[in-house]
């Protein structure tokens, strides 16, 4: 495979995604793998609120009776550490699921099972990884935002002169620079998510080669490497904008014939005394379950889409830089067909039948 620049590897992606979900077309698969990549992705976001609990909590304590104090202290405890566990055991499966969906959307497969068995040992490695990241970025960045930090807090007391012109125009660069780290923080996590996990999934690589292969790639072309970080961010703003309009759309139009069905309900049983009143009560849970599912089911096609077409594009620009990688979309991928004009199908060639023991003729396409 051919390298590709970061604007030809679109197309091939966009190609990959509908042939990964929907060639061919069932809905349980196509759930299934929107499902892998919807899930692969949220889960390493999970964010425990466990710290502003526990701030609010320590606020406004004056005068409230000790034994509730220490009620109040016990159950931010147990909301953290539940928290806590369960953001640990959702950035295992997310971490697996990413491993998983790099192999799934390579190999063009759909059975997930077996990709998900083999890939416990390097899941470690690759939360390993990302937790080193988040550590750098954490050991860079704090020297840096302690000082502002302070100073904001030090001039927030004198309330007359913090909110002068030249203290709101601090306040502005300083939300500019942030939103400039951000950015950069989410540039260099994409590489590596992007550039670096296949290593990882395909070959089992250790932490130290698949670095080592990421940064010879960002050296060799680093113009391609800076367009497609740019694209990929610009691509997946649009296109995750198209889906959430979808499903807000999709959930606003489903929610007309439940409307209509509730209010005939209504109308029918809002003067039947206490049972009509329990049977519209039951009614409205009811429909509200079926109708959250119904949104979650939406939401996880839609933006599961998106996120696969994200992986998509990855592998089609690693893949003429990475031979396995670009061995495996090859393969992978289905021969073209061809459109021929009407009344002109194409005349396989004859040949006499074959004698036992004799080669195969062969058979051109």
């Amino acid at each position: 495979m051919r390298p590709l620049s970061a604007s030809e590897a679109i197309g091939p992606a966009l190609q990959r995604t509908r042939d990964f979900l929907a060639r061919p077309f069932r809905w349980r698969t196509f759930f299934k793998l929107a499902a892998v990549a919807f899930f692969a992705e949220m889960g390493g976001n999970f964010n425990s609120n466990f710290s502003n609990l526990s701030n609010r909590s320590g606020n406004g304590t004056h005068g409230v009776p000790p034994a509730f104090l220490a009620f109040l202290i016990a159950f931010a405890v147990i909301i953290g550490l539940v928290s806590l566990v369960i953001g640990l055991i959702l950035l295992y499966i997310g971490s697996r699921l990413q491993l998983v969906l790099v192999e799934l959307v390579a190999t063009r497969q759909s059975w997930v099972a077996p990709v998900w068995r083999r890939g416990s040992s390097t899941t470690w490695r690759w939360i390993g990884l990302k937790l080193l990241f988040f550590l750098c970025i954490l050991l860079v960045t704090l020297p840096l935002t302690i000082p502002v930090i302070l100073y904001f807090v030090h001039h927030a007391h004198d309330s007359g002169s913090f909110f002068s012109g030249l203290h709101i125009a601090q306040m502005i660069l300083f939300i500019a620079g942030a939103i400039l780290v951000l950015l950069a923080i989410s540039a260099i996590y994409l590489l590596v998510r992007d550039l670096a996990l296949p290593f990882l999934a395909l070959e089992d690589r250790s932490i130290s080669d698949a670095l080592g292969r990421l940064r010879a790639i960002v050296e060799a072309e680093p113009g391609q490497v800076a367009l497609y970080v740019l694209l990929r961010i610009l691509l997946g703003f649009v296109f995750g904008f198209v889906a959430e309009l979808a499903v807000f759309l999709i959930l606003l139009i489903s929610l007309i014939p439940p409307a209509i069905v509730g209010l005939v309900l209504w109308l029918a049983l809002h003067k039947a005394g206490p049972a009509g009143y329990v049977a519209l009560i039951g009614l409205a849970v009811l429909g509200g379950l079926i109708f959250l599912c119904w949104a979650i089911f939406v939401g996880v096609c839609f933006v599961g889409s998106v996120l696969t077409f994200g992986q998509a594009y990855a592998l089609y620009f690693l893949g003429g830089r990475y031979p396995l990688l670009g061995d495996l979309l090859d393969r992978s991928t289905p021969p073209p067909a061809y459109a021929y004009p009407a009344g002109f199908p194409p005349t396989p060639p004859q040949y006499p039948p074959s004698q036992p023991g004799s080669p195969v003729a062969p058979i051109n396409p």
